[in-house]
C-alpha cells in the first residue's frame, strides 16, 4: 500500500494540540466544529463493549456500523484487513493495514464540499511491527460519488499531532505529542456539474494502530451575495454595450 501523505508533507501541517482541543465536537475532543456544516455524521466508541467482541464485533464492522455521534445514516465498513473492536477502538493487530469506507446516500441538495476528520492512535509498538508516529495513522484517502470509482484526492488536507489524554493506554508522559494523529480532509465539489446523490470515502489504517473516531460534514455551496449579482449584471451590460458599439 502506498503512503499518499509523506512525513515531509505532514511536518508542514503540524498544529498546536491546544488549538485543536478548543474546537472540540461531540465525536472527538480533537475534531473541529466545521463552519457552515449542514449535515454531520460521526463515529466513535468503536469498541467491543458497544459493537461486540470476537466474531460478533468483526461481523459488526464488516457489515457496517451506523453513525452514532451524532446519530445519522452514514455507514462505516471494513472492506479488508483484520481491524476489530477492542477495548479502546478498532485495533489493527496483524496488518500491514486494513481498509475502510464511509458511505452515505442522504446528501443535502446544494452540496458544495465535504470535510472528513479522523482520529487514529498510530501503531507505536515497534517490537510488534508498528510503524509508530504520525505517518502510521491513515493513508490512501479518496472520495468517490454516485456509486462511481472516481477516487478523488482531497482538495486540501492536514495530519496533525495531538496530545492524548492520560486515560489512554497509549499515553506516554515522556513523549505525549506522538499519541494521536488527527486528519482533516476537504473536497471542493463545486466544479462537478452533475447532482451528487451519494458519496464514499475510502482509506487505510496501519498495523497496531487504534481507530478512535471519524466525522464527515456536508457544506452547502456558497450563494453569491446580492452585490455579486449586481456586479455580474453590470458586467453583462458592459459586454452588451461594447458589442453594440462594435456592430455600429
Amino acid at each position: 500500500m502506498h503512503f499518499t501523505y509523506t512525513k515531509s508533507i505532514l511536518a508542514l501541517s503540524l498544529l498546536a494540540a491546544t488549538s485543536i482541543a478548543q474546537a472540540a465536537t461531540e465525536t472527538s475532543e480533537y475534531f473541529t466544529d466545521v463552519a457552515g456544516s449542514a449535515s454531520t455524521d460521526g463515529f466513535n466508541q468503536l469498541i467491543a463493549s458497544r459493537l461486540g467482541s470476537g466474531a460478533t464485533g468483526i461481523a459488526a464492522v464488516t457489515t457496517g456500523v451506523a453513525s452514532n455521534a451524532p446519530a445519522g445514516d452514514a455507514v462505516l465498513t471494513r472492506t479488508s484487513g483484520t481491524a476489530y473492536p477492542a477495548g479502546f477502538g478498532l485495533y489493527e493487530w496483524q496488518g500491514p493495514y486494513s481498509t475502510f469506507t464511509i458511505s452515505d446516500e442522504t446528501l443535502i441538495s446544494d452540496l458544495g464540499s465535504i470535510v472528513f476528520q479522523s482520529h487514529v492512535n498510530p501503531g507505536g509498538n515497534y517490537e510488534l511491527g508498528g510503524a509508530g508516529g504520525i505517518d502510521a495513522a491513515i493513508s490512501e484517502v479518496f472520495l468517490s460519488f454516485n456509486g462511481g470509482n472516481q477516487l478523488l484526492a482531497a482538495t486540501s488536507f492536514s495530519l496533525t499531532n495531538a496530545i492524548d489524554n492520560p486515560g489512554s493506554p497509549f499515553y506516554n508522559p515522556d513523549s505525549p505529542i506522538l499519541e494521536a494523529a488527527i486528519g482533516y480532509f476537504t473536497w471542493d465539489l463545486s466544479g462537478i456539474s452533475d447532482p451528487i446523490t451519494s458519496y464514499s470515502i475510502s482509506f487505510g489504517t496501519h498495523a497496531h494502530s487504534s481507530i478512535i473516531a471519524f466525522q464527515v460534514d456536508q457544506i452547502a455551496a456558497a450563494v453569491p451575495e446580492p452585490s455579486a449579482y449586481a456586479l455580474m449584471l453590470g458586467g453583462l451590460a458592459l459586454v452588451g454595450f461594447a458589442a453594440r458599439r462594435k456592430k455600429a
